[in-house]
């Protein structure tokens, strides 16, 4: 089922999303603009925890979709201008196709909220360090060579003088030079994996 070879830079295939770049540079130019109109008049700290995710993971020409168990937590302080920074850790594993899969990444996020009350917030996030891993026949490989983007946005409702929090991210990464090492020769696999996901996240916020 795998090719092993030597690693090639030819080998590596890397995620070309526009629809997504678009999107974060939007997010970027509201940041930038100064515009404080619907900004907030306090800080938020918030936390978020994953409920679901759907993941699609690609391998070469195979591709295969599963809802994939996924644990970690986010969180991102919104400041008076309506401007946040967050840190995001998640980690995913299952198994597709007989191969048993496990991706762990941290992530740095940029948003802007607006609204008082009510809140919707809208934001880019980059990863910044991913692990993964695959079991094949019996052979595991690992590597920590990774890239990734992510599109997310938030919804806050007001409860109990903070607030609860309804969210969506969408995760685009890429996982590449997967090795092992077999009669003490190393070998990587040629085709880099790639896994995009559907994150449904719930939280709750702190106004201050």
């Amino acid at each position: 089922m795998f090719e092993r070879n030597e690693f090639s830079e030819n080998n590596l295939c890397f995620i070309n999303v526009p629809a997504l770049k678009k999107i974060i540079l939007i997010t970027v130019i509201l940041m930038l603009s100064g515009s404080y109109a619907g900004a907030e008049e306090y800080w938020r700290l918030r936390y978020f925890v994953p409920t679901s995710d759907e993941s699609e993971i690609t391998r070469g020409t195979s591709k295969a979709s599963e809802k994939l168990a996924i644990s970690g937590h986010s969180g991102i302080l919104v400041f008076a201008n309506g401007i946040g920074v967050g840190y995001s850790t998640i980690r995913t594993s299952g198994s597709l196709e007989g191969i048993s899969y496990k991706f762990k990444k941290h992530s740095l996020d940029l948003s802007y909220t607006i609204g008082s009350t009510f809140s919707f917030t809208l934001g880019a996030g980059r990863l910044i360090y991913g692990r993964g891993e695959l079991d094949s026949s019996g052979v595991n490989y690992l590597t920590e060579r990774s890239s990734g983007e992510a599109l997310f946005m938030n919804f806050g409702l007001p409860f109990l003088g903070g607030e609860i929090l309804l969210g969506y991210r969408q995760n685009n990464d890429e996982y590449k030079n997967y090795q092992s090492q077999l009669n003490g020769t190393a070998v990587i696999l040629a085709d880099s994996v790639k896994l995009f996901s559907n994150q449904v996240n719930g939280g709750f916020g702190f106004l201050f």
